[in-house]
């Protein structure tokens, strides 16, 4: 792991880990609730869909604590029927924002889609979700024009 705090680990998603997830998953949506899911019922059928559709699901801990996860797809085809390395969902909870959790997990991902012999990786993020555009623009993630139902599609390349 590059990241430099003690207590930390990234583990492997795993069904007795769901409810981890949802916690994140629930709190990290707090401001936008339109982004999120309407309860933990919904949380659990998405996260279903996210193991369905990933090659990569990561749960980020720190003092054996649920902090983040990130889960994307190495196999995913886009609008443009090109294979690119799709970022699914990238959750830090709010305690821990602005501490590098959401950096190192990009980080992981990225080096997953590279490893996958990816050129390119590529997510949806929230139009009002300001905070997470400006995260993905630092990392070199540009607007692609398309948006979809308050969606913008972001896209870099690796």
């Amino acid at each position: 792991m590059d990241l430099k705090v003690e207590n930390t680990r990234l583990e492997n998603f795993s069904q007795e880990k769901i409810d981890d997830v949802i916690d994140i998953l629930m709190d990290a949506y707090q401001e936008y609730p339109e982004y999120g899911e309407a309860s933990r019922k919904h949380a659990k059928r998405y996260i279903k869909w996210l193991k369905k559709h990933s090659t990569f699901f990561k749960i980020f801990y720190h003092n054996d604590k649920p902090a983040g996860f990130v889960v994307g797809d190495s196999n995913w085809i886009d609008l443009k029927g090109e294979n690119v390395g799709e970022i699914h969902e990238l959750s830090v909870k709010k305690e821990y924002w602005g501490k590098g959790y959401g950096d190192f997990l990009l980080k992981q991902i990225l080096k997953h889609f590279k490893e996958k012999g990816l050129k390119k990786a590529s997510l949806w993020v929230g139009e009002k979700n300001k905070r997470a555009i400006d995260f993905y623009k630092k990392h070199g993630f540009k607007e692609t024009g398309l948006n979809y139902y308050g969606w913008l599609r972001m896209e870099k390349n690796l």
